[in-house]
């Protein structure tokens, strides 16, 4: 992948907002408020969909809805209105079987919206489709194939192995509509479990022969409720059995250098790193992490950014979330975005991601968590919530320095606290003493006044 490519694809939006805007989720972060609307959306446009992924994440809250184009326009309208700058389309369903994508497509277009990211099966990825992403330098588009024949294409996907060979006619489609383009980045991806991992090379070389610009490569993480055997999937304790085929993979790739790859497992990804350094190149660094960013400061800020919208108008902090064990945050078809951006549950999840940012907090508990999950919260559990943003050295450089000045606040408010408790109590059992502190406090204003705008304390309040 070369540098321009690197720079054009998708980044969950980040490289589509002004550094104003940074600054304003950070302030908003700061002051505990709601920005004024979120820069970047995903937007499951239907449910519906041609195939059924075992693995797929959102299976289990897919119904056959769409979100009428009219609707689609008034709400894109709105979010534009408040600073909305790009998308991603995906969905529980496929975001190309929206009855109006074309007509989706040209309305995005003309409100100056990017497309950063779209993520299909690519099935209905028709001429007309494949042309309004290059024509409107759509970011990046990425085609699930997840398989590298028909048979097991069949098995993964839950479907007829005929459609294999359309989806690759119309990735060549793309790729052959793009020429010459920097963007969009065209990318295939590919998901393993214990019955596939063997054809890694295989994936690799399909992917290849396409003339695409990524070839991804993953493994299944997890199944709800019980669709496969948990046999099937792979593990942390796999990695010696893939690492033959990761060599290869890397073996394959060292002059064209297409591989992303990325695992959940740190034996995974401590295999993979040997296995670049006994090709003796060095991967692709497509996640840099700034200087200035601190894992202390990685917590997850979507509560201020970003929002995903399902086909049913359901609305979910981000795609990761999209499940049956997670209550939507509100509902476009109940009043306006604004009034659910602005609304009690998203109120509560930025309370709560606040607190993890501030208090470092690293550990997820019921009792602490009503409305964040613990890949939320713990490290090293979600890809999602830094990964593209952590390169950003002016914005991590101004976060963590807030952050800094904010916990030192917290721990003196702290302080204060504690030692007000036993000061107003030593003053109030003492009557001769408490008139000395009513003297005190009531003749105090500009110091009180002061001290509240400073630093919150109201030294006027018994704790």
């Amino acid at each position: 992948m070369t540098e321009s490519e690197v720079v054009t694809r998708g980044s969950h939006g980040w490289r589509e907002i002004s550094r104003q805007r940074k600054r304003e989720i950070i302030e908003a972060i700061v002051s505990g408020s709601a920005t004024r609307g979120p820069a970047h959306i995903e937007l499951d446009l239907t449910d519906r969909c041609n195939v059924d992924c075992y693995f797929c994440n959102q299976q289990d809250v897919r119904s056959k809805q769409q979100i009428p184009l009219e609707k689609l326009k008034l709400l894109i309208d709105e979010l534009v209105a408040t600073g909305l700058a790009s998308v991603r389309l995906s969905g529980g369903g496929d975001p190309l079987f929206h009855r109006e994508i074309v007509d989706v497509l040209d309305h995005l277009s003309s409100r100056g919206v990017v497309v950063d990211n779209l993520t299909t099966n690519g099935v209905a990825l028709t001429d007309t489709v494949a042309r309004r992403l290059v024509e409107s330098e759509a970011r990046e588009v990425i085609i699930s194939l997840n398989a590298a024949d028909p048979e097991d294409y069949q098995r993964m996907m839950q479907v007829r192995p005929e459609l294999f060979s359309k989806v690759l006619e119309n990735v060549r489609h793309l790729v052959a509509l793009k020429g010459e383009r920097v963007a969009p980045v065209v990318g295939v991806q590919f998901l393993i479990d214990r019955e596939n991992f063997q054809k890694l090379p295989e994936m690799y070389a399909l992917g290849r022969s396409l003339g695409v610009d990524r070839v991804a490569l993953n493994s299944v993480l997890e199944v709800h409720n019980a669709r496969i055997s948990e046999g099937t999937l792979l593990g942390a304790d796999d990695a010696e059995a893939v690492r033959p085929y990761m060599e290869e993979l890397v073996r394959l790739d060292s002059d064209a250098r297409l591989l992303l790859m990325n695992f959940r497992w740190d034996s995974w990804n401590q295999t993979l790193a040997r296995a670049y350094e006994k090709a003796g190149y060095a991967p692709p660094d497509l996640f840099p992490v700034a200087p200035s960013f601190r894992d202390e400061n990685g917590s997850c800020f979507f509560g201020w950014y970003t929002a995903a919208v399902t086909g049913t108008g359901d609305i979910y902090p981000c795609c990761m979330l999209i499940s049956p064990f997670f209550q939507p945050l509100g509902n476009i078809h109940e009043g306006t975005f604004d009034s659910q951006w602005n609304g009690e549950r998203f109120t509560a999840m930025r309370r709560e991601m606040r607190d993890v940012m501030v208090d470092k907090r690293t550990r997820h508990s019921p009792a602490l968590f009503q409305v964040l999950k613990r890949e939320c919260v713990e490290p090293h559990m979600c890809w999602l919530k830094n990964g593209n943003f952590r390169g950003d050295e002016e914005f991590y450089r101004e976060l963590g320095s807030s952050l800094d000045e904010l916990r030192k606040q917290r721990e003196t408010g702290l302080s204060f606290r504690r030692f007000k408790k036993v000061s107003v109590d030593f003053f109030l059992d003492r009557p001769s003493l408490r008139q000395i502190w009513d003297r005190v406090r009531d003749g105090s204003r500009p110091l009180r006044v002061f001290l509240k705008k400073k630093f919150g304390w109201d030294v006027t309040e018994h704790p």
